[in-house]
C-alpha cells in the first residue's frame, strides 16, 4: 500500500506541475447545468491529480482487501490439506504397528507349532546318527589325515 501511495504522490505531482506550467492557459468549462468561464489549466490539473490520487487510494485499498480475502482462504485450505496429512500419518502409523503386531504374533505362532515337529525330527535324526555311527564306524588313520587348514 505504502509503495501505491508513493507512485499516486508522483503521478499526482507531475499533473500538477504540467499545470502550474501552464497556469496562464484559461478556458471555459461547458456543463449541462452552466458555464465556468476562464478556468486556469492549473486548478483543472490540481482537480484531475486530486481525482487520480482517489481513484488510486480507492483500487489499492480494494486491490488489498481482495488479496487479504484470497490469503485466508488459501490459510484455510492450508490448514484443511495440513489436518488430513496428519491424519493419515497417524493412520498409516496405526495399520504400520498393527502389521508388527500382526506378524510378531504369527511369527510366534509358527515358532510354536513348527518347534515340537522340529524336536521330533532332531531327536529322530540323533538317534539314527548315533545308531550309525555305533554299527559301522569306520577306522581312520591319523597318518592319513589331511592337515588343518589356517585361516
Amino acid at each position: 500500500m505504502r509503495n501505491a501511495l508513493i507512485v499516486l504522490a508522483l503521478v499526482a505531482l507531475a499533473i500538477a506541475t504540467l499545470g502550474a506550467v501552464n497556469h496562464s492557459v484559461a478556458f471555459d468549462v461547458d456543463w449541462v447545468a452552466g458555464t465556468w468561464t476562464s478556468v486556469s489549466l492549473f486548478w483543472v490539473a490540481v482537480a484531475v491529480a486530486a481525482g487520480v490520487v482517489v481513484a488510486g487510494v480507492v483500487a489499492a485499498a480494494l486491490a488489498r482487501a481482495s488479496a487479504r480475502a484470497t490469503q485466508r482462504k488459501l490459510e484455510t485450505e492450508l490448514q484443511t490439506v495440513y489436518e488430513r496429512l496428519r491424519a493419515a500419518e497417524a493412520q498409516t502409523a496405526s495399520a504400520a504397528g498393527d502389521a508388527e503386531t500382526t506378524a510378531t504374533g504369527e511369527a510366534e505362532t509358527a515358532a510354536t507349532t513348527v518347534a515340537p515337529e522340529a524336536a521330533t525330527s532332531v531327536t529322530g535324526a540323533t538317534q539314527e546318527t548315533d545308531t550309525a555311527a555305533t554299527t559301522e564306524a569306520p577306522a581312520v588313520d591319523v597318518a592319513d589325515a589331511p592337515p588343518p587348514v589356517a585361516s
